[in-house]
């Protein structure tokens, strides 16, 4: 069992800890993480020299460490290790007494946690202006079609990433339609109704057209709000028209109506482009005009299935028997 008096050395890669008996040696893990082959070399001569020391010494003169020298071989608590390079954040190293090793980590990694998606300071400018600027092109993306929309909270970057990437597409269009329809019925239809969307075009949205952010990277979710408002309003609408269509003895006009309804909000919505995310979609094409190319192939796509909303619901009428 760990006593009060037996000291570690402890550093940090991020969030990730290294621990050793010897000071140098964590030290010497620190350098080669952060890429800084000037500290390594200097770190590795120390530990060479005092190894070919400890060998030199008979063995009734040894003492300490099967190393040759104690844990704190080095004087001082800590010593700064090594600067950022290639992302990586070598940190100082500690001594710490053994028994409190767990409660240290824990303490180190909970502040990493806390500062993770958080930018520099010569950053902050420039995102939080950036940040400005998406708030209001979103506020004015979903007062298109919803005048009362407030934002519930701030946008922001919460410094959490998906497993799964970041959708250019909304995966959401795929099954678009037939989510509308169910919620209207209020059960599932199964109306054997192929998608709007072809296979491949639908697998592109899928597994194709997805990236990942890092941690440092900006990145605001602000077109989960926007393509979750026109989804919330074109839903609503859908449901009044076929609302119409099954109480068949209902005016012409209002047919037309609710119709007009559907239409202006498809307008906006890809006028607006709202099922895109424009953060994923800059990362994502880049400067490769080949994948610029597929995105706007297949943004075409979900435009003309939205933008012929009535053939869609012209078979749904017939397969759920509404009055023509």
């Amino acid at each position: 069992m760990a006593s009060a008096g037996s000291l570690v050395w402890v550093g940090f890669i991020e969030a990730l800890p290294v621990v050793g008996s010897v000071k140098e040696a964590v030290e010497w893990v620190l350098a080669v993480a952060a890429e800084d082959s000037a500290l390594a070399k200097e770190k590795l001569d120390v530990i060479n020299g005092r190894l070919r020391k400890a060998y030199s010494r008979s063995s009734s003169e040894s003492s300490g460490s099967s190393s040759g020298y104690s844990s704190q071989s080095t004087s001082g608590h800590s010593t700064p290790v090594a600067k950022k390079s290639s992302g990586l954040t070598a940190m100082h190293v500690e001594s710490v007494a053994e028994i409190n090793l767990m409660a240290h980590i824990r303490e180190v990694m909970g502040k990493h946690d806390k500062k993770k998606g958080q930018p520099s300071a010569k950053l902050r400018p420039a995102r939080a202006n950036q940040l400005q600027k998406v708030q209001e092109e979103t506020e004015r993306k979903i007062r298109l079609v919803n005048q009362n929309f407030e934002f519930s909270a701030p946008l922001g970057d919460d410094g959490k990433r998906s497993r799964r990437g970041e959708h250019v597409i909304n995966n959401g269009v795929i099954t678009f339609y037939q989510k509308a329809v169910d919620d209207f019925m209020n059960e599932p239809t199964n109306l054997g109704i192929d998608g709007p969307l072809d296979r491949d075009t639908a697998n592109a949205i899928m597994n194709e057209l997805v990236v990942h952010f890092d941690e440092d990277e900006l990145y605001i979710n602000a077109n989960a709000l926007i393509y979750g408002e026109y989804c919330r309003v074109l839903k609503t609408a859908l449901g009044e028209f076929l609302t119409v269509l099954r109480q068949g003895g209902r005016r012409q006009e209002d047919k037309d109506n609710a119709q007009n309804n559907v239409t202006h909000i498809i307008q906006h919505m890809n006028t607006e482009e709202a099922y895109v995310d424009p953060f994923a979609r800059g990362k994502w094409i880049g400067n490769n005009s080949r994948k610029l190319s597929q995105f706007e192939r297949i943004k075409v796509e979900v435009v003309t299935m939205f933008t012929n909303w009535t053939q869609y619901f012209d078979i749904v009428r017939d397969k759920l028997n509404f009055p023509a």
